[in-house]
This record gives structure tokens, sequence and C-alpha cells, in this order.
């Protein structure tokens, strides 16, 4: 199932990331995300390090240690350690019928616009700050984002 994963995200090419595998691994994965235009990680690359369970696609790359910016980024879905907090990766909202390619379209998205409503996890400090004062955010956003991914 994974290899059909992989070929589908090579078939589909996206101009926003791409992936493969580590090694010989079929359940390792590094991705490259390129920062989305018109926001504070344009031009920035960001590495994801991607574990798949055994038992995936029946359940997901979980939200801690398995799914993980490499490269850091600041954002309110994205903790000092890497780990993505995406409601998508969440075991109770995972469905067997997303791909791989629907969770990298996800987190692409997920730059742009951050999932701090109710019912997501977030790191509240840069939420507060993303709501609150949204010019200091992309000031921060960029400045990590120069530092950490080669942005502008």
């Amino acid at each position: 199932m994974i290899s059909l994963q992989l070929k589908e995200v090579e078939r589909k090419n996206s101009p926003c990331f791409s992936t493969g595998l580590v090694g010989e691994d079929l359940y390792h994965w590094e991705t490259i995300i390129t920062g989305p235009k018109g926001s504070p990680y344009e031009n920035g690359v960001f590495k994801l390090d991607i574990h798949f369970p055994l038992d995936y696609p029946f359940a997901p790359p979980r939200l801690r240690n398995e799914v993980m910016f490499k490269t850091k980024a600041y954002h309110p879905n994205v903790n000092t350690y890497g780990n993505i907090f995406l409601k998508m990766l969440n075991p109770t909202h995972f469905r067997t019928n997303n791909s791989i390619n629907d969770v990298l379209t996800e987190i692409y998205q997920m730059l742009t616009a951050p999932q701090i409503s109710e019912g997501h996890y977030f790191v509240e400090e840069i939420a507060r700050i993303y709501v609150e004062d949204r010019a200091a955010f992309e000031t921060n956003a960029l400045a990590w984002t120069v530092e950490h991914a080669g942005g502008p």
C-alpha cells in the first residue's frame, strides 16, 4: 500500500512538495515542502520526516514523532520539537482514504491557514500572537524562515 502512495505522490508531482524514501525503508520518508508564495514562509525549504506505522493506512502517521518538521518553523501548529499538530493526523479523525498526498497537501495549506480553533492542538503563545498581532507573527515567521529554511 505504501509503495502505491509513493507512486501517487510522484504521479501528481506537486509543485508544493516532493518526497521519497529514506534509504530502502518504505516506512520512512523524507519530504521537502516549499513555503507558499505570499506567506512568511515563501522561498523557505522545509524538511519533514515521516515514519509510517506498520498498520498504515488503517492508522495515521501520528501527531508526535511520526510526522515532524526537521526544519524549524515558527507556526502555531508546529512545536519546538517539530511535532505537527494537525487534526487530520489524529487517530480519531484520520480516514483510511486519506492518502499521504492529502496529508502533505494539508500540511502545506496549514502554513497559510493555521488550525487554531477549538478542537485543534496548537502552540498557545504562537497562536495568541497570530490572532492578536499578525504583523508580529509574520515578522517572527519570516525571521525563522530566513534563519532555518533558507528563505528570502
